[in-house]
């Protein structure tokens, strides 16, 4: 009878280890479009030998584990792909509202410039002419409201920004406690000797989301728990405890810190990658130096026609007078700028007060195409690098993006071709464990007969 008990063991190991296989590969099926869900594969293993009568034999089979297939080294550059991918995409949707500022249609600020020194070349010709002067007054008065507008939508596409980051770090806090979270409750798992498998796919699925929004990085602690930092090597996560980001908001500015208890740290654009990055860097770096761009073409502008117009003398027959209100500081000139005249009396076309002098309304014309911006750029050709500058800058960032979605594409494809689900591969698994399952059932139903037979003998 021991040998047959020894079978009917056996048979039932295999039927145990069959069922067991055929849910790991139903599992599989039901995640084959869970993202971050990796493969997982059931490890067999024999039960040890015993010596009946002289021969060692079998006992069946067991599970011994069930793992989940990983690749460290597509994990990794997953995670690297997807800080340049957050980082290009945080300045994507700004430099997509700038170059719709900075047009290259009919309606810039370079075509009102035009139109500006197009009023005095007018007006030189009919010096003496109420409409002409009037012209002028409110040509100057559409290029300061255009110098407002643009530098107002420059303000509003830097604060749209930095209200999506502020926006954002309730989300990237809940994942970093998440992973704390994560890290105990994996390396309470792994210390009874089980693998959990699902929170390491939950856990690697959230660091790939945390370095696409910081840049961050991930290092195995070495006890089942990894531990996260920004790229300038602040920890964000260490064990089972996790930093709080903040976002303080001031006007146009904004300052990022890490809370830890009484502890507050400031953060700089240096110390971030992924989204952020790319956002502080629109936001503290790239608009800034339009707005300076901006404020410098003001300034010129205003700076060199009040300086021509105070030359000339009004049909009032007073000279010395400013056409632009005068701009202390080149600073905010583009918010600031504003017309002085009040009335077309005022503007002084000539030399003289005579109403057939026009000499100061041509040199005033001449200043619209002289370099006057760094003794190399005239005042539309000034706007037009900026605008061209601006158009590169944004062709560079879509091709960037979309070089690394395709990169990520590949190297997604690849970790699913290693460790993700393929039906095919699936199906197969099921047919061979059922057909491991029915041979054991026949096993266990063999060795029933063989029970029934030695008993009926022995009766």
């Amino acid at each position: 009878m021991g040998g047959i008990l020894t079978a009917l063991n056996s048979g039932k190991t295999g039927l145990f280890a069959s069922q067991k296989a055929i849910e790991v590969t139903g599992n599989n099926i039901n995640n084959v479009n869970t993202e971050g869900y990796s493969r997982q594969k059931i490890e067999l293993s024999p039960y040890p030998a015993l010596d009946l009568n002289g021969f060692f034999i079998g006992h069946g089979v067991k599970v011994s584990g069930i793992v989940r297939e990983h690749d460290a080294f597509l994990t990794s550059q997953l995670q690297t792909k997807n800080v340049s991918l957050g980082e290009e995409t945080g300045k994507a949707d700004s430099l997509t509202e700038l170059e719709r500022v900075f047009n290259i249609g009919e309606q810039n600020l370079a075509t009102v410039i035009d139109r500006f020194f197009a009023a005095w070349q007018t007006l030189a010709a009919n010096p003496g002419s109420t409409v002409e002067r009037n012209m002028v007054i409110q040509q100057g008065g559409i290029l300061a409201n255009a110098f407002h507008s643009t530098s107002a939508e420059l303000d509003s596409i830097r604060s749209d920004t930095i209200d999506s980051i502020v926006a954002k770090t309730a989300d990237i806090n809940r994942k970093l406690q998440t992973i704390a979270d994560l890290n105990q409750q994996i390396s309470g798992i792994a210390a009874t000797g089980l693998q959990a498998n699902s929170l390491l796919d939950q856990r690697d699925l959230l660091l790939n989301e945390l370095a696409y929004s910081l840049g961050v990085r991930s290092y195995d602690e070495g006890n089942n728990m990894v531990s996260v930092q920004l790229p300038g090597g602040l920890s964000l996560v260490q064990g089972g405890s996790a930093l709080t980001l903040k976002a303080t908001q001031a006007g146009n500015d904004i300052q990022l810190t890490l809370t830890s208890g009484a502890t507050t740290l400031n953060l700089k654009s240096s110390d971030l990658g992924g989204e952020f990055k790319g956002m502080l860097y629109m936001t503290d770096e790239y608009i800034p130096a339009l707005l300076d761009n901006l404020d410098k073409l003001a300034y010129t502008i205003s700076n060199s026609v009040n300086t021509q117009h105070q030359a000339g003398v009004g049909l009032d027959n007073i000279g010395a007078r400013d056409f632009f209100t005068p701009l202390a500081l080149q600073q905010n000139a583009s918010r600031n700028i504003s017309v002085d005249i009040t009335d077309s009396n005022q503007i002084a076309a000539g030399a003289s007060s005579a109403s057939g002098d026009n000499t100061n309304a041509m040199l005033l014309t001449a200043l619209g195409a002289a370099k006057l911006i760094d003794g190399t750029d005239t005042f539309t050709g000034f706007y037009g690098r900026m605008a061209a500058d601006l158009g590169i800058d944004a062709s560079q960032n879509k091709l960037t993006l979309s070089g690394t979605e395709d990169s990520i594409l590949q190297l997604q494809n690849l970790r699913d071709s290693r460790v993700g689900v393929s039906l095919e591969e699936e199906m197969i698994n099921l047919i061979r464990y059922q057909k491991s399952f029915e041979a054991s059932a026949k096993l266990l139903s063999t060795v029933e007969e063989m029970m029934t037979t030695i008993l009926m003998i022995k009766g």
